[in-house]
């Protein structure tokens, strides 16, 4: 099932609540935003 708009607000909403920081950072859609996901980021600029 896709993620949803609605999912990703709620997900981000909970770590800002939690006080943990949003990690967010830019990449293309090849290997450095797979690394980015691997990792663990939480949003990706393309």
């Amino acid at each position: 099932m896709p993620t949803t708009r609605r999912n990703i607000l709620d997900r981000l909403r909970d770590k800002r609540s939690q006080g943990l920081p949003i990690i967010g950072g830019g990449a293309g859609t090849g290997i450095s935003a797979k690394c980015e996901e691997a990792g663990g980021i939480d949003l990706i600029v393309i």
